[in-house]
């Protein structure tokens, strides 16, 4: 079990006025041969990718030109494993996955990206085996429909004047050594393993995965001029370096044999059974998990343990894998969407953003409401009970939708 106490490694430091802002010199550094790609000019390659991320308040710089974009669709997906894709000054509308990969990298400047669905998640963006990303000037559109950005095994990205609809969507979720900078945009990530982030000048909403870790955390809220903060855990160190930037929000996933402490917070809190592999026949309950503030308050969760001191909970989203049962009753529940194996959900008189199940995923819902899509993949079987859907219904694949003991008609 790693213990830290990330009071202590977490920092605020207050900035004087006017000054440029540049990152902290000792975050970590990129591969010197790197070319961050600008329309303006190229930099040159043996500047730190840190180096250039500084305030660039001028007029031009914080909008969002829209003359002279040309129209592109493209139905279907759009793989990008070698070379450069570069989108500029373009609605480009993609009704698709975007899977880049391998030496590939896709260059967006000036343009808007609208990704069209059916349903939420029908589609995503995959940045993986060392595939780059770099934005510049540019709006994403998910047309209220739930869409991620997954990043895995050494993805490159750089944001910059980068924003979606609202706080936080499409989010973004990255695992493995991907290392992200940001400046001038708006941001909901979720960070685990050894991912690392340097953001300047954004707004910003952070979730934590937690690996066999323990601590007290207080995570601020609303502009800091300089905040850092490392976490090491089972599968490598996350680290973030902000400065000049507003945390909109936070969230924390509790994986596995987690015993973590949130004093004086705002957050979405997850928290996960079944994680552990070598463990069979787990069955947790849990009840009246709320949208509130919590004084003083402990969650015993399978193999993890969650402690709240002045902390204030907007969404709950209790997680189950491999051959877990989950019971959940009276409350409040964000996106139900991440549990996979054989796991068994039951929710009864509550709340949720969305469900989606995948693989052998199994759901129960009794006298609730889902204000999202329902949705079973693969051989997923979803059941509703005297519960109120307010998005679309779908099965795809094998998945299977019931509505009070019948089986759903639908298109597929």
């Amino acid at each position: 079990m790693l213990f830290f106490f990330l009071l202590a490694v977490g920092c605020q430091e207050e900035g004087v006025e006017g000054e440029e802002v540049v990152l902290p010199e000792n975050t970590f550094e990129h591969k010197k041969n790197d070319v961050l790609y600008f329309p303006e000019k190229l930099e040159k390659k043996d500047e730190s990718l840190l180096e250039k991320i500084k305030n660039t308040n001028s007029q031009n710089d914080d909008i969002i030109r829209v003359d002279k974009r040309v129209e592109k669709k493209i139905e279907g997906d759009l793989i990008i494993s070698s070379g450069e894709y570069v989108i500029k000054d373009t609605n480009f509308k993609l009704r698709g996955n975007l899977i880049v990969n391998g030496s590939g990298k896709l260059i967006v400047q000036n343009s808007a990206l609208f990704f069209e669905q059916e349903y939420s998640q029908q589609f995503r963006v995959y940045i993986r085996d060392r595939g780059g990303l770099e934005m510049k000037d540019v709006e994403l559109h998910t047309q209220g429909k739930w869409f991620n950005f997954q990043y895995e095994d050494g993805a490159h990205v750089v944001f910059k004047n980068v924003h979606g609809e609202d706080c936080c969507s499409p989010w973004h979720g990255a695992s493995g050594d991907s290392e992200f900078f940001i400046s001038d945009s708006t941001v909901g990530l979720t960070l685990s393993s050894n991912v690392r982030v340097a953001a300047a000048n954004s707004n910003l909403f952070f979730e934590l995965v937690l690996t066999n870790v323990s601590g007290i955390f207080e995570l601020p809220q609303g502009y800091t001029e300089k905040y850092d903060l490392l976490i090491p855990n089972e599968n490598g160190v996350m680290k973030i370096d902000t400065v000049h930037s507003t945390f909109t929000d936070w969230g924390s996933t509790l994986d596995k044999n987690t015993n973590v402490t949130f004093v004086n917070s705002k957050m979405t809190i997850g928290i996960n059974a079944g994680s552990d592999w070598e463990k069979s026949e787990v069955i947790v309950k849990v009840k009246d998990l709320k949208t509130k503030t919590y004084e003083d308050y402990v969650l015993d969760y399978d193999t993890n343990t969650l402690h709240l001191v002045h902390t204030f909970v907007r969404d709950w989203y209790p997680q189950a894998f491999n051959n877990a049962r989950v019971e959940i009753e009276d409350s409040d529940l964000a996106d139900l969407q991440s549990n996979s194996g054989n796991a068994i959900i039951v929710v009864r008189n509550s709340v949720s953003s969305l469900a989606i199940a995948r693989e052998n995923v199994s759901y129960q819902f009794y006298d609730s409401t889902i204000m999202g899509d329902v949705v079973a993949h693969d051989t997923a079987q979803i059941y509703l009970y005297d519960t109120k859907v307010d998005g679309v219904i779908k099965e795809v694949g094998g998945g299977k939708v019931f509505v009070d003991g019948k089986r759903y008609v639908s298109e597929r």
